[in-house]
């Protein structure tokens, strides 16, 4: 799909939206780190990769709830803190900040279209600490979960939520199993793992003119997530989420 936007100006809004988060963040002493292509955008491009356009903080389990309370009393009244308190529809895992001021064609993620605010995107990831003996059945339940609220909020199908359920099942059987008893942070849903050792302690990154808090070790992550992430991956895979976005 060919895409209708200014990526510029989308990556400084976005950009905008990730700063009032971080400081309302850090006022409280509540620790995030970039994730995923942020991070990746950090190391890489010293900012946002080239067509990205979303931005991604992970928070940890034990300050998640803070972390939501303070966004949604403090974050500029053109922004929102979508989460199951604001969207009564709401079947994400995770909370995200939301800006009220764009409309984003969900296209290529039509389950966003059923919340009813379609602006650009801070999702909020949710690092779980468990033993790494438990995390294949981490996931499982994660992933059981997320199919079931899906499910019972109407937006997936019987004969969907059943094949679903039942790859889910099958992976977790098909799992390599561990008697490790050592601490690991899980992501959500189905979206790995990190050591401790690999977190902490934090440190800034340069990000497009300011800093954001990162992972100490962001090689390990970062390979274990893309393998060869200094490269540029095909040019028909540098694509953004949105085929459109609209400014008010």
């Amino acid at each position: 799909m060919e895409t209708s936007f200014d990526i510029k100006r989308v990556q400084d809004r976005l950009l905008e939206m990730a700063k009032a988060t971080a400081s309302i963040l850090e006022k409280h002493d509540i620790p995030y780190q970039i994730a995923f292509g942020t991070l990746l955008g950090a190391v890489r491009h010293g900012g946002f990769i080239p067509w990205d356009d979303d931005f991604d903080f992970l928070l940890f389990d034990d300050t998640y709830e803070k972390a939501t309370d303070v966004l949604l009393k403090e974050l500029p009244a053109d922004m929102l803190l979508e989460n199951e308190k604001t969207e009564p529809k709401y079947f994400h895992g995770w909370a995200h900040v939301k800006d009220l001021n764009t409309e984003c064609d969900c296209s290529l993620f039509p389950q966003d279209s059923m919340y009813k605010n379609h602006g650009l995107s801070v999702d909020l990831y949710k690092l779980t600490k468990i033993k790494e003996k438990d995390f294949a059945e981490y996931r499982l339940n994660e992933a059981l979960d997320y199919i079931d609220r899906r499910k019972k909020l109407g937006f997936i199908s019987d004969e969907d939520y059943l094949k679903k359920k039942e790859t889910f099942l099958l992976e977790y059987k098909n799992r390599e199993a561990s008697t490790s008893e050592k601490e690991i942070f899980a992501y959500p849903f189905t979206y790995g793992k990190q050591e401790i050792d690999e977190v902490f302690p934090l440190k800034k990154y340069a990000f497009a003119g300011t800093y954001f808090y990162g992972p100490n070790n962001y090689d390990k992550i970062l390979a274990s997530e893309y393998r060869d992430y200094m490269s540029l991956p095909p040019e028909e895979d540098r694509k953004p989420h949105y085929t459109a976005i609209k400014f008010f």
